[in-house]
């Protein structure tokens, strides 16, 4: 996944909202093991009219002379030495002998498939084995997971899966939501969360999931299954976020294109491309990535957002306006905005505005105990015992 850089110092104060977060303070981290690089927002849910079109609103947006393979070349930045810019290959998901012999040690072949599941994951975190440690801020392909035994839940994922397929078993890549955590702008960077982990398929009837940060996934977050390449494409458009981070300008470069490459149609790896360049002063570069990332998926209220500001900082106003209000709306529509909102006003004292942030999303009837957890807390707080023990008995449903 991947996606989100912001410089705070020029962010528009008319769009300086909120900033879903997932970057610790002081550095590059992604909380969930995949980056999702944006400039300021990450909005999520559907409302009506979203696959409008863009470029009809605003005719002079395709006149610009900017082709796909200009965005993917390099040439707009480094001219013919462009040329001399080879996409990486770093063998993402390859096997080691180590990695075999350490199967046939540890994990029997002749076992069910449950009894494997657990034996390879208690061998790859168990301290007396490889004894992984999970650091959601190092990104490695499968190889450098296991020879350096850390990693975040990218690198855990292809070690299971690879040494799980070496079994016989029919192991896949899932991606989970996890909904973001709205806090102020304060950092260079700005990372939204997505996380991977692992699902298998066995002979039993049932599947299993295996997944080394439990403590951060529920149950409720939305799932889907992605293949090989998309799995892979993470891991590039990460690393190329890493580079960015540092100021590797063409490393970065080498490495988002490298996932566009992978991924051609994912609106997330189009976005991060839009960034690299927004940054690289091509404002006309990003705005044309944008475009292509909106065009895979309309609702990405991610790039809305990046678009209202990079023409704030064109001048462009009445561009900026249409899409800031566009982001603003979904945003509205998202309940874990109004989740953030509520918590906002129960740190303040303000009961009763906590209570109205929640009721509309409680309605949705959203399978997430916090909600109603917090909302008992309101209750609890302004003397109303009997509310809070009723809503408290409707999150009990969703734990």
């Amino acid at each position: 996944m991947t996606q989100a850089l912001s410089t705070p110092e020029r962010i528009p104060q008319r769009i300086k909202a909120a900033v879903p977060n997932s970057a610790e303070r002081g550095g590059l981290r992604t909380v969930a093991g995949i980056v999702l690089l944006i400039l300021i927002g990450f909005f999520v849910g559907v409302l009506s009219g979203c696959s409008r079109n863009h470029q009809a609103y605003f005719p002079d947006l395709a006149q610009r002379d900017i082709s796909r393979e200009d965005l993917l070349s390099g040439r707009s930045l480094w001219g013919e030495a462009a040329e001399e810019l080879v996409l990486p290959e770093d063998h993402v998901m390859r096997m080691s002998p180590q990695m075999r012999a350490f199967l046939d040690r540890y994990v029997p072949g002749n076992y069910a498939d449950p009894m494997k599941i657990r034996a390879i994951l208690e061998a790859i975190i168990s301290p007396g084995a490889l004894g992984m440690e999970y650091d959601r801020s190092l990104t490695f392909t499968a190889r450098e997971s296991f020879r350096r035994a850390e990693g975040n839940c990218l690198g855990f994922s292809y070690v299971f899966v690879l040494l799980a397929r070496e079994r016989g078993l029919k192991a896949y890549f899932q991606e989970v939501e996890i909904p973001p955590d709205w806090t102020p702008a304060a950092e260079r960077l700005v990372f939204v969360n997505r996380h991977i982990n692992v699902r298998v398929d066995t002979r039993i009837g049932h599947d299993m999931v295996v997944d080394i940060d439990r403590a951060n996934v529920k149950p409720f977050y939305p799932v889907r299954r992605i293949s090989d390449k998309e799995a892979e494409a993470h891991y590039y458009s990460n690393k190329g976020a890493e580079y960015l981070d540092r100021g590797n300008m063409k490393n970065a470069f080498r490495y988002f294109v490298k996932a566009v490459r992978l991924m051609p149609k994912s609106s997330a790896f189009w976005s991060n491309l839009g960034v690299f360049y927004r940054l690289n002063n091509l404002p006309w570069h990003a705005e044309k990535a944008y475009f292509i990332a909106l065009k895979y998926k309309p609702s990405n209220y991610s790039v809305m957002t990046n678009l209202a500001i990079l023409y704030e900082i064109q001048g462009e106003v009445e561009k900026a306006e249409y899409f800031t209000g566009l982001a603003k709306r979904y945003q509205q529509k998202n309940p874990y905005y109004h989740y953030y909102r509520a918590q906002e006003a129960y740190n303040d004292g303000d009961y009763q505005a906590t209570l109205r942030h929640l009721r509309g999303v409680i309605r949705q009837k959203i399978e997430d105990y916090r909600f109603y957890d917090l909302m008992a807390e309101a209750y609890i707080k302004l003397g109303k015992q009997d509310e809070a023990e009723e809503v408290l008995a409707k999150g009990a449903d969703y734990r």
